[in-house]
């Protein structure tokens, strides 16, 4: 309301009908139907109007997507009132608003949202924390890294760096580990990896046995490790990459994602 629609509404030359039109764009991506008496009094009073429209919640709209939707077709509606920049000052509110709140989108000339992979990886985190609450050893093996993962930031000393990837890779191992079972043999990462069917292609499983054979194989990161293959000194981009990628990969290593989510669809 504060970012975008009551600044709209402010403009010297907005439309009586301003949020009679928004809410009845809007109702076109709502969950569920406004009542046809009360949808007809909204389009016919605009005080009415501005008051429901500005009550509406995101819950309201049947998805996130719907809701992209819906401010893309707010421009068309905007630019067809024919008031000189008023489009551009939507346009402005809106980008404003997704930098302000560091959303998971950016808005493209002429005008187009998208949905960029960052958010998808954020909604990946967030299923692999739905999927957690269902055992009460991943919860604590996500909240080790968590934990890790902070105080490397702080300190970016060594010892806190590899713990750092060293919690990832337990965690990898851990849901794995779920998703077969538990076992109690053949329970390492490598081999929980060979017996999922979860793989589009044999070189993907085998990235990810490669990555945890590194957090095996590097010198103090889950074990002694072998020195010869060392080809330099851990620095600040390997625990924020490696853990990006056993997070990522950590997607083939449960059946339980909700890709809709993840895609943010």
């Amino acid at each position: 309301m504060q970012e975008i629609w009551e600044p709209l509404a402010n403009h010297e030359q907005a439309p009586q009908d301003l949020f009679s039109d928004l809410y009845n764009e809007a109702e076109d991506y709502f969950g569920v139907p406004t009542a046809q008496a009360l949808f007809e009094e909204i389009r016919n009073n605009p005080v009415i109007a501005r008051t429901k429209f500005l009550a509406v919640k995101g819950t309201d709209f049947a998805s996130e997507m719907e809701i992209a939707e819906f401010l893309e077709e707010t421009y068309e509606v905007i630019e067809d009132y024919g008031i000189t920049g008023y489009s551009e000052k939507y346009k402005l509110f809106l980008r404003n608003f997704i930098i302000k709140f560091n959303l998971r989108y950016r808005l493209d000339d002429p005008f187009e949202l998208r949905f960029l992979l960052p958010g998808s990886f954020t909604n990946l985190y967030n299923d692999l924390r739905r999927v957690n609450s269902t055992n009460p050893t991943l919860v604590t093996l996500m909240s080790d890294f968590e934990h890790a993962f902070n105080q490397y930031s702080r300190t970016q000393t060594q010892t806190d760096l590899k713990t750092c990837i060293a919690k990832a890779s337990n965690y990898a191992e851990g849901l794995a580990s779920f998703t077969n079972g538990n076992p109690t043999t053949g329970n390492t990462l490598g081999a929980l990896c060979n017996q999922m069917t979860t793989w589009p292609h044999d070189k993907v499983k085998d990235s990810i046995v490669n990555l945890y054979h590194f957090c095996s194989d590097y010198p103090g990161i889950r074990h002694g490790g072998s020195p010869s293959g060392v080809r330099r000194v851990l620095t600040n981009e390997d625990p924020i990459l490696v853990s990006i990628l056993l997070f990522a990969f950590s997607g083939y290593l449960t059946t339980n994602l909700n890709m809709q989510e993840v895609l943010g669809a």
